[in-house]
């Protein structure tokens, strides 16, 4: 090997380093790695850069590690062995390095250089201080990286490696974080492969169990059981049955997910703590702090566990003493107690389940409110014994594609001029308006090269609206077309490139909502599940809240553009789509309630006593408003806000990358706004404030002040809280909230850069020093009223 390395530094030609790469691939040496390395490659990179011995030479460990080694410290020539790199990663790379049955201090070696991602680690930083171009798609992303490891696992379960070296490598590539990790779940969770993951499983330590157990249902099964057969789930994943307690029941309703949850509950049932587990549930259930300061989106979660996993106990001891024990009638008892409807609802709902399943007669007749979770009472899913074959056949035949997506076309440097005689469009025909709903829908799903697209499309966005508000009143034809219109709008592009698309679009989803307000729930499920564009998250949020203020009787009120020439204002619209709409209405609040501050602030800078002549322009106008909607009061909350909220709890994270602050900022704004034309008539107001307020606390303990949107949108929604709520209410029933809320702006305040968000956050300081000073006086009052 002397002479090879010899060879190697003083330029042998292409055939000779052939021979001595032959030579040397079963037993690579550190200098003969070295040579290559400093030589040979530099020099003869393009005649060898596709050696199938080169990459075996560097498919060992010390050729792997001297390579990545390199890269890190050459950074003038980290493309070159980069390129070298990615061909080393290919399908056979864990084999190799795996073969000869490696020691020990070698496995972990390996492990570290690749399955720890030093590897990726290495290439990010030196594609960031180089710029180089990275092709291979296991190195672009950890997700990428996440799926060569797993599909590389594979490899070496099918080639009888030995276990203990298949599972150290394992833990390391299931802790890249839980969006990666669902790559490696959408490869093993197949039926050519899952075998290989269950023996895994089975032979770990309790506490790995745990904490991989969490990993799958809730970054994994969550996703696919709404699409699934969940019996066919539960007899894969029955397995895990031992391994649940209650952190992992906990961490299951904290998903919020109601097929996951029936799916734990079918396991459950083999397991041996059943009743032990629903009585801890119970225990939680009742606990008085819970009650007043969960989310409802989780007490809701909570309740339908309980009920999944008693209904399985129909007939048992554990079902009927449920009505003479003591812990769970304390639980209904504050359950009753509490100011909040929703928290009422939720006793009412489950402790009228208990008779249904002992067979008594209910306690307790629904009232409309307290339907709203009549929902959760939804027939078990037979338990049936399946062969694995059988199950993986029965998942195949339920899948369901998720809805396209379709980025929006805009041109931005389209002429303004031009819009009304466009000479690339087709000729007009004589297209018939639509006259039916199923009609309607045709027109939309109109094919782009029949000849009379453009006009049958023209027709459905003018006339839509119109057509659907003179259906809804007679029969059930919107009902039942208005899930696929639904669906159909949002995914709708604009092809024909028309400059008011996006309004006409608009106006007819929210159409579809006025004249169907329960569509709703369907609607927040594409916009939890469906792989949208933000333009069209947005416009789901837009129509949400523009369909809410129209059932509220909310005139419609002109938008700044509109004052603009009629071509600027459809620009204006096409560029910024439904975000628009939603930002005018904030702006519109926002300058209503700080206009009390903002007249205080003026009297104590002129003095008391002194007459100020106001000119009657700028004055606040009268809030344009017409008769609500009949039982407006009972959906706003039920159809709107509570099923938009739970969006973000069954989601877990909103994560869409660079513009993940926009998305949420608009998401809290539709919330909050939605507070506001709840006012004052919803009589599940106190609820959506309490929820608004937790919501709030938790993101602002997480987010950084240079997510603005985010944070102008909380500051706004906390100010509308303030105007829509009764003081005292506030300070005596979410002291802590609006505590924490005012420290963390007084502290922030200084770091903010947006004006205007210094102006809206200043006068949020302002109602919080009120509602401060509100309970020092109540304080006062019931300390005065003790003394007397």
């Amino acid at each position: 090997m002397e002479k090879d390395i010899t060879e190697l530094k003083n330029c042998p030609s292409i055939e000779r380093v052939h021979e001595i790469l032959v030579a040397n691939v079963e037993t690579p040496s550190f200098p003969y790695i070295t040579a290559l390395l400093e030589f040979t490659i530099p020099q003869l990179f393009d005649s060898i850069r596709d050696s199938k011995i080169l990459i075996q030479t560097f498919q060992t460990l010390i050729g792997l590690g001297n390579l990545l080694n390199r890269i890190s410290t050459r950074q003038e020539q980290s493309e070159l062995y980069i390129s070298i790199l990615e061909r080393v990663f290919d399908e056979g790379l864990a084999l190799n390095l795996v073969k000869g049955n490696p020691s020990p201090v070698e496995i972990r070696e390996i492990n570290k250089l690749v399955f720890k991602g030093k590897a990726l680690a290495v290439v990010n930083e030196a594609t960031t201080l180089s710029s180089v171009e990275i092709t291979s798609e296991c190195f672009k992303s950890t997700g990428g990286y996440v799926e060569y490891l797993s599909n590389s696992l594979l490899k070496l379960y099918s080639s009888n490696t030995r276990s203990d070296i298949i599972e150290e490598f394992l833990h390391s590539t299931l802790k890249f974080g839980d969006a990666s990790v669902i790559k490696f779940y959408e490869i093993f969770f197949r039926e050519s492969s899952w075998d290989y993951f269950v023996q895994s499983f089975q032979s770990m330590k309790k506490f790995q169990k745990k904490g991989y157990l969490k990993s799958l249902f809730n970054n994994y099964i969550v996703r696919i059981a709404p699409n699934s057969n969940l019996n066919a789930l539960f007899n894969l994943l029955s397995f895990t049955s031992d391994v649940f307690d209650e952190m992992v029941i906990e961490s299951i309703i904290q998903t919020a997910n109601k097929s996951l949850t029936q799916v734990v509950a079918m396991i459950l049932t083999k397991s041996d703590d059943y009743d032990f587990l629903v009585n801890k549930l119970i225990t939680k259930w009742s606990n008085s702090t819970v009650i007043k300061n969960e989310p409802i989106s989780i007490q809701e979660s909570r309740t339908f566990m309980i009920m999944q996993l008693i209904s399985r106990r129909k007939g048992s001891a554990l079902t009927k003493d449920l009505l003479t024990n003591k812990q769970f009638l304390n639980a209904i008892n504050n359950r009753l107690s509490s100011f909040s409807n929703n928290i009422k609802a939720l006793g009412v709902v489950l402790v009228d389940y208990v008779c249904e399943l002992n067979g008594e007669k209910k306690i307790f007749s629904l009232a409309p409110e307290v339907d709203t979770y009549s929902s959760l009472m939804v027939p078990n899913v037979d338990i049936t014994e399946l062969p694995a074959h059988d199950c993986w056949e029965a998942l195949k035949l339920k899948e369901t594609t998720s809805p396209i997506k379709i980025e929006s076309k805009q041109d931005v440097s389209q002429d303004l001029d031009d819009d009304d005689d466009d000479d690339s469009l087709p000729p007009q025909t004589d297209v018939a308006d639509p006259i039916y709903v199923k009609q309607l829908i045709e027109y939309f799903s109109v094919d782009t090269s029949n000849q009379n697209a453009y006009e049958m499309r023209r027709k459905a966005l003018l006339k839509g609206p119109t057509l659907l508000h003179q259906k809804y009143r007679y029969g059930t034809e919107v009902h039942f077309y208005s899930e696929e219109l639904l669906a159909l709008l949002i995914g709708l592009d604009n092809h024909f490139d028309d400059k008011d698309f996006n309004e006409l679009k608009l106006n007819n989803m929210v159409a579809v909502i006025v004249t169907n307000p329960s569509i709703t729930t369907f609607m927040f499920n594409l916009l939890l599940t469906g792989d949208y564009s933000l333009q069209q998250r947005v416009l789901i949020l837009s129509a949400t809240l523009m369909a809410a203020r129209q059932l509220r009787g909310f005139s419609p009120t002109n938008f700044p553009s509109q004052t603009l020439p009629e071509p600027l204002h459809r620009k204006y619209l096409e560029l910024e789509g439904g975000s628009k709409y939603i930002d005018f209405i904030e702006n519109e609040v926002q300058k209503e309630l700080l206009a009390d501050a903002s007249a205080e602030a003026q009297d104590q800078l002129l003095g008391s006593g002194k007459v100020v002549r106001v000119s009657s322009r700028l004055k606040r106008p009268a809030k344009s408003t017409e008769t609500p909607t009949a039982g407006f009061y009972t959906i706003i909350g039920k159809l709107f806000y509570f099923p938009l909220l739970n969006v973000w709890y069954e989601a877990g994270t909103i994560d869409i990358g660079h513009y993940s602050p926009v998305y949420i900022g608009h998401y809290i704004k539709t919330l909050a706004l939605l507070i506001h034309c709840a006012y004052p008539s919803s009589i599940q107001l106190n609820d959506m404030v309490k929820e608004f307020l937790i919501l709030s606390c938790n993101i602002l303990r997480k987010i950084s002040l240079e997510a603005t949107p985010v944070v102008e949108s909380i500051v706004t929604g906390v100010l509308i809280v303030c105007e829509v709520s009764n003081p005292e209410f506030l300070v005596t029933n979410h002291n802590d909230e609006i505590v924490f809320i005012q420290n963390w702006l007084s502290v922030s305040w200084e770091l903010l850069v947006d004006d205007k968000l210094k102006s809206v956050a200043a006068g949020l300081l302002l109602r919080l020093q009120k509602l401060e000073s509100s309970l020092e006086r109540t304080i006062m009052d019931q300390s005065n009223s003790i003394i007397t």
